[in-house]
């Protein structure tokens, strides 16, 4: 294991690398040089006491305890004695010439080192996020880059249904005003692995006319020009945009469909990043040679199974090497049965 090969080699690591992987070794202990108590630490800290050249940052590691697990790091550099003192070289001899047992004045000296030490190793982690960060984005530093996302609280973050870690890495374009549909197109082809994105904006949907709104002889909204209207339903093109992903493999294809987890993702992060209450439409692109062949009754050895209105069209004549396309809409609850098929 990992602890048995530090204790054993503890010279060839760096001060900085050992300290980081004891401290995630021996979590939830307290953070070095935290806000916490020393006690609550899994590490302390003492120079090495000694007139030998330093051949690395550290002397040595040794475990002192084992419910809950504490260690020792002895380093060569930033003592009060040892080969790096600022002080005369007799405080260090008295301190060797002590009996063995005989560390009073050495344990008082070593409260400051701890201190020191702590302080120096959290100072080069302050401006290292990749030391810092957690795989569930709640280190300090991705709160805050979550709070420009619009996520900042744990909850909020919870209820988009994303990985939060993955969101990070899109701060800044969440972060511009106002946000655009090309910035859109890159985020999601970034987070399906390059799949290319277009978005057609203002694409038009028809939109339902309120029977108490609509326009009637010798009644209301009958002005020509004005407010009349015919029929009882007008295509409404302010409010809607179509997102059309592909082409892409048969495989890729299935994973987007209605019901699937891809399809969930790509209905938060459009909702998550244009916030507006707009309507959208989900077209998926997949090239004819990557059509499986259609049966009415396949087995599991024929391969992928057809799905009426999802994956399964006609074959054509001739092939020109065009694209096959299904168009789903978005809704609140869900994506709806595919309202184009061609």
């Amino acid at each position: 294991p990992l602890i048995a090969d530090l204790l054993r080699r503890a010279q060839d690591y760096s001060f900085f690398q050992l300290v980081t992987l004891v401290e995630r070794l021996c979590r939830p202990r307290a953070a070095v040089g935290g806000e916490g108590s020393a006690e609550g630490e899994a590490l302390r800290f003492r120079p090495e006491l000694s007139f030998a050249f330093p051949v690395s940052d550290i002397a040595g590691l040794e475990k002192t305890g084992t419910q809950p697990p504490r260690f020792r790091v002895t380093t060569t550099f930033l003592g009060l004695y040892g080969t790096t003192s600022p002080l005369p070289p007799f405080y260090t001899e008295d301190l060797i010439a002590q009996e063995e047992g005989e560390e009073v004045v050495r344990s008082f000296l070593d409260l400051f080192h701890h201190r020191l030490l702590s302080l120096f190793y959290r100072s080069w982690v302050k401006y290292r996020y990749h030391i810092q960060f957690e795989p569930s984005g709640e280190d300090p530093f991705s709160q805050r880059m979550l709070a420009f996302l619009g996520l900042g609280a744990k909850e909020a973050a919870e209820k988009t249904g994303l990985p939060v870690s993955r969101l990070l890495r899109y701060a800044g374009l969440f972060s511009q005003r106002p946000r655009s549909a090309s910035a859109l197109e890159g985020v999601l082809s970034d987070f399906f692995n390059g799949i290319e994105v277009r978005i057609t904006q203002c694409t038009g949907r028809w939109v339902a006319i309120p029977a108490e709104q609509q326009s009637t002889l010798g009644g209301q909204n009958c002005v020509l020009g004005r407010d009349c209207a015919l029929g009882n339903r007008v295509i409404n093109r302010q409010s809607s945009f179509r997102l059309t992903m592909g082409p892409m493999s048969h495989d890729t294809f299935v994973s987007l469909l209605p019901g699937s987890k891809g399809m969930e993702i790509v209905q938060a992060l459009a909702r998550l990043f244009v916030q507006d209450r707009f309507d959208a439409d989900l077209e998926l692109l997949m090239p004819e040679e990557g059509i499986p062949t259609f049966r009415l009754l396949s087995t599991e050895g024929d391969g992928p199974r057809s799905r009426l209105g999802q994956t399964s069209w006609l074959p054509a004549r001739s092939s020109n090497g065009g694209s096959r396309r299904v168009l789903f809409q978005f809704s609140p609850a869900g994506a709806k049965g595919p309202s184009l098929d061609q």
